[in-house]
């Protein structure tokens, strides 16, 4: 009798640590968690600029909430998000982003804006919600089942590259979501959500806590007060943006002296500038197609000249997003020095997810960092690339000078608007801080070629926009 009872509990004791399989782990979390076609969650927090920090490398400048909605309608593949920020921000103190499916927008005071090129991202965002996670993997052909001690690891692949990986605690709850999307300028990017303090919310557990980590920094940091499942969320496309196709990359080129042309054309410019035998660009902006764009245009200037240099403004990545089209050129890349440690990590960095030129050709760049003053010259041709220690929008700039035609190069201090536009009661502190360091250096400017804005003005119109 005792010989029985010992073998049938050591049969229990074995059919109880046998290994579990994903399903059993989805299974288990989705009964824990509850099972939900729609969710809205509110509360307060941060949430980041990202790709904005005050110096490169540093955390992405932090902007409070003063309240946060989130509404996900998980059968519709759309998701909304309503924030009221604490103070002034770019973008507006109260923005809205939605997406649904392959189609992204805003809503701001002139009604739904197309952001379509960042559909693919949001869609992203919606798998990495805890009950998102769960739904994806239950819907996924390639589920894998790893695990630590006292957690479970599910990995699964969505829109057929994004590889998303949850660890589901002894509770059963998602504790952590991670994948990587493409950057253009850090190429293949981290993307960590953690959740705790769960809730019961009418049945439905939920984290109180989130904090999002985009690039190794926090990009939301939220507390959540307030939990509505099943929700009533629907977010259909607007006509304005469901018949909203990406541009085409356009740059279109003005000659402001001998051998140096302004390229717009869009968003952000840059400059061409020709020497005795090779070219500059001054500014890489944005991405790969924008950077192909102002190259192609600039061969076309000037046919028979390779590419030697571009240079920076600053490091912010609306502004270096093209850099690494320029190291597969084999262009030396002139910036602040303070930005150098920083680029030849992100340069070199794998971009598997969003292959880009440098991603194939893997060439080690070349940077030149600035500390005081550089000069690029062939005797008749030169650019000044000034170090300085920046204003309230980035703790460093370099300011860039051609003083053969006295074309000052410069970025976000001063945006010039439409012709006629009035001037502001008050002119923005980092256009004053602009006047003041052209001053300073005792720089002989004619004309602004700035990044943003309508194009080239003259030196006159600038000084009327500080009140000088």
């Amino acid at each position: 009798m005792a010989k029985r009872l010992c073998l049938a509990l050591a049969f229990m004791t074995a059919a109880c640590s046998s290994p579990r399989d994903a399903a059993s782990v989805l299974r288990d979390a989705q009964q824990a968690m509850g099972s939900v076609n729609s969710i809205q969650y509110s509360g307060t927090g941060m949430n980041a600029f990202f790709g904005q920090a005050l110096t490169a490398g540093q955390e992405w400048p932090r902007r409070d909430m003063s309240s946060f909605t989130r509404a996900v309608n998980y059968e519709q593949r759309s998701a909304r998000d309503e924030m009221n920020f604490a103070q002034p921000t770019f973008g507006g103190q109260q923005q809205n982003t939605q997406v649904n499916g392959d189609k992204a927008w805003n809503v701001g005071p002139n009604g739904p804006a197309p952001q379509l090129a960042t559909a693919e991202e949001r869609q992203v965002a919606i798998w990495l919600t805890p009950h998102g996670f769960l739904k994806g993997a239950a819907s996924a052909n390639d589920v894998v089942l790893s695990g630590t001690e006292g957690a479970s690891v599910i990995s699964y692949t969505a829109h057929g590259k994004y590889k998303l990986e949850g660890t589901i605690d002894a509770q059963n709850h998602v504790t952590k979501v991670a994948t990587k999307i493409p950057n253009p300028v850090m190429g293949d990017t981290d993307l960590i959500a953690t959740y705790s303090d769960y809730k019961d919310f009418s049945g439905v557990k939920f984290p109180t806590k989130i904090l999002v980590e985009q690039g190794g920094f926090p990009l939301w940091d939220l507390n959540v007060t307030s939990v509505t499942p099943n929700a009533p969320v629907d977010l259909p496309v607007p006509e304005a943006v469901a018949s909203a196709t990406l541009p085409a990359v356009q740059a279109t080129s003005t000659k402001l002296a001998n051998g140096v042309w302004h390229v717009t054309g869009g968003s952000h410019h840059s400059l061409v500038v020709e020497f005795n035998d090779h070219l500059a660009v001054i500014e890489a902006p944005l991405d790969e197609a924008r950077s192909e764009a102002v190259i192609a245009e600039a061969r076309k200037l000037v046919p028979k000249k390779p590419l030697k240099y571009v240079l920076t403004t600053h490091h912010h990545f609306d502004h270096s997003g093209g850099l690494r089209t320029y190291v597969a050129e084999g262009a030396t890349i002139i910036t602040h020095q303070s930005n150098v440690p920083y680029f030849q990590k992100t340069l070199i960095a794998p971009a598997t997810l969003s292959p880009d030129t440098q991603s194939k050709a893997a060439k080690m760049p070349t940077l030149q960092g600035v500390t005081g003053k550089d000069i690029i010259t062939d005797g008749k041709q030169s650019i000044e690339i000034y170090a300085t220690s920046g204003d309230t929008h980035t703790n460093e700039y370099t300011l860039i000078y051609l003083p053969g035609p006295k074309i000052l190069v410069e970025a976000d201090a001063y945006s010039p608007g439409p012709p006629g536009a009035p001037v502001p009661p008050m002119p923005p502190p980092n256009a004053v801080m602009l006047y003041d360091e052209i001053q300073k250096l005792k720089l002989n400017v004619a004309t602004i070629a700035p990044i943003h804005g309508r194009g080239a003005v003259t030196f006159a119109e600038f000084r009327k926009f500080v009140g000088k």
